[in-house]
């Protein structure tokens, strides 16, 4: 089995926490991949020369990456007070057959590239001068989530260079055959032998258990079970499956399928449904059931409506909270973030990462001691930091979106990213399982019922709730005390002290509500606001291929247009054209 060979020259009695971070974190990274047999992690927090010799001769037949982090110099490595030479390591790593890349990540360690090219290694990631503790952590740590999720090496050294630009833009970074790094300036360089070019390059960790065979995988097994644990604590069906099956009674696939479809609001659910309907034979219609590119496209598109739902659930309680507070100050970065957002072209909206609007948002909620209409954000915000499971995932999912649009893998890549796939959508459901509290439902007319021997009016709603059915969506007429919004996308939850809703429109819309004569639902998202042209386009949630709904000057959706624009008078003090 590949073996990862990791050694840190850190002190036991006052260890220094940049690099103890280093370690910590690039574990708990690679560690979950380590668990399913991926590979072996050999990790020495505290190593000394003599360590290093015995475990490089150890594991030489199958060691295919060596991190060193630490002091060190042009020609030596620094370890509890000794020197290791440059020669006498690239001595030992030339005789890993194995060996894939050297990353030394330490000061000035780009002295010693040319004697381990010269020793066979393939690749080397070097620095040219003094590295602060802090950047050298962030770079390492930033290489090493872009390899586990599943990035080559070429790819994840330009990951850990975008995230230590970010944190100083005046770094310069070499990659290339010649060496030629600069002398002045803290600079990470990537040298490589002629010999081996973009296959090592091109190398990333191994994807798949150790030994494991194709046709070994079972889709939808894994993504199935997660459902049913991570919403029977809110659906009886559920909750009886789970019971059963704890005492031996096994469900069947169909009961579990159903149940957990009906489990999930509306939206999430509609792209589930795609992954769990077994393919048909004979059909011409597209199946996700299988492993490969079309199957990653729609785990993709499970993971990027639940980040989606959050941020216009947050975008539309942060507008219930600028419309009854006008005091509350909205930070510019903020402001910016949501111009940014509203303005996105179709590339850029295939690749946003929603997760910097949502937390701007939530700052001000936090800020303003305003509690969450997601009460369950609070914990996730706790679970979603560096090196958490949850975070990993969500970064991986992130990872493979952009993968998709600019680098499409082909059958034998989308086959083993499937599987990595489904255990990364597994952890961001049992994460975000308390969706299965909340119900979608469409509000299509609203009328006044009173009469004389009754004090107060009460109003008879039309409402469409969505919930995921085989045979359509239920309309479901509701008297209130108090009335809702006409022509709203709402998010309903039950609470000890009653029922509460949260109005997601004009974010989310039902096209059909504006339509008197239409009885099934149609959701939209929010896609994008044309300047040029006043106009918003919104993206069909259930075929999201489809020529997007463009709302310009009918009359019959005006009423958007006009929400948009109170919308925008609340967060930027103009109207919405002039804003952006």
């Amino acid at each position: 089995m590949d073996i990862l060979f990791f050694a840190f020259t850190n002190d036991r009695e006052q260890p220094l926490p940049s690099l103890q971070k280093e370690d910590e974190t690039l574990y708990s990274l690679l560690a979950p991949r380590q668990a399913q047999q991926h590979f072996l992690i050999h990790r020495d927090s505290y190593t000394t020369p003599d360590s290093i010799v015995d475990y490089l001769t150890l594991y030489k037949d199958n060691v295919v990456l060596f991190h060193y982090s630490g002091h060190a110099d042009g020609s030596s490595l620094i370890m509890d007070g000794e020197e290791a030479f440059a020669a006498g390591i690239a001595q030992l790593l030339g005789q890993c057959p194995r060996l894939k890349a050297v990353i030394l990540n330490g000061c000035s360690t780009v002295g010693q590239v040319n004697i381990l090219l010269e020793k066979g290694v393939p690749l080397v990631i070097s620095t040219s001068a003094p590295i602060e503790d802090d950047k050298a952590a962030e770079f390492a740590i930033q290489f090493y989530r872009a390899l586990s999720n599943q990035n080559n090496i070429e790819e994840a050294f330009e990951a850990a260079k975008g995230k230590v630009l970010t944190m100083d833009a005046s770094l310069v970074f070499h990659r290339g055959l010649a060496i030629g790094l600069p002398k002045e300036g803290a600079t990470w360089g990537l040298s490589h032998n002629s010999g081996v070019g973009k296959e090592v390059l091109n190398w990333s960790l191994p994807a798949v258990p150790f030994g494991y065979q194709s046709g070994e995988f079972e889709p939808n097994h894994l993504l199935l079970n997660s459902l049913v644990n991570a919403l029977s604590e809110y659906s009886e069906p559920l909750q009886r499956i789970k019971e059963n099956e704890s005492l031996g009674i096994e469900a069947s696939v169909l009961d579990k399928r159903e149940a957990a479809l009906k489990g999930l609001p509306h939206p999430i659910s509609e792209q589930v449904r795609k992954l769990l309907v077994p393919e048909v034979a004979g059909s011409q219609s597209v199946f996700y059931d299988k492993l490969g590119p079309d199957r990653l496209s729609q785990m993709v598109a499970v993971y990027e409506t639940i980040i989606e739902l959050f941020a216009y659930i947050m975008l539309a309680q942060f507008w219930d909270a600028l419309s009854e507070d006008k005091t509350i100050k909205v930070p510019e970065a903020l402001r910016n973030k949501i111009k940014e957002f509203l303005t996105l072209s179709p590339v850029e909206r295939r690749v946003y990462d929603f997760f910097p609007l949502v937390k701007g948002i939530r700052e001000v909620l936090d800020n303003e001691n305003i509690p969450y209409f997601l009460e369950e954000l609070s914990q996730l915000r706790k679970d979603y930091d560096t090196g958490l499971p949850f975070y990993e995932a969500c970064q991986f999912m992130e990872s493979m979106k952009r993968k998709i649009i600019q680098q499409p893998p082909g059958k034998a890549e989308a086959d083993t990213l499937c599987i990595m796939a489904e255990e990364k959508l597994d952890v961001v459901l049992q994460h975000t399982g308390f969706l299965g509290r909340y119900v979608f439902a469409s509000v299509k007319s609203i009328d006044v019922v009173k009469y004389r021997h009754l004090k107060e009016a009460r109003f008879k709603h039309t409402i469409v709730k969505l919930v995921q059915r085989f045979v359509g969506l239920a309309e479901e007429p509701q008297v209130l005390d108090r009335f809702m919004d006409n022509t709203s996308v709402l998010l309903l939850c039950e609470t000890p002290e009653g029922s509460k809703f949260l109005n997601l429109t004009p974010f989310i819309i039902d096209e059909n509500a504006f339509d008197e004569k239409a009885s099934i639902a149609k959701l939209h998202f929010f896609e994008r606001y044309a300047k040029d042209q006043d106009a918003y386009a919104y993206r069909h949630i259930y075929k999201p291929t489809d020529f997007p709904l463009v709302v310009a000057k009918q009359i019959q959706y005006a009423v958007l247009k006009a929400q948009f624009e109170a919308f925008a008078r609340l967060v930027f003090n103009e109207p919405m054209q002039k804003a952006v």
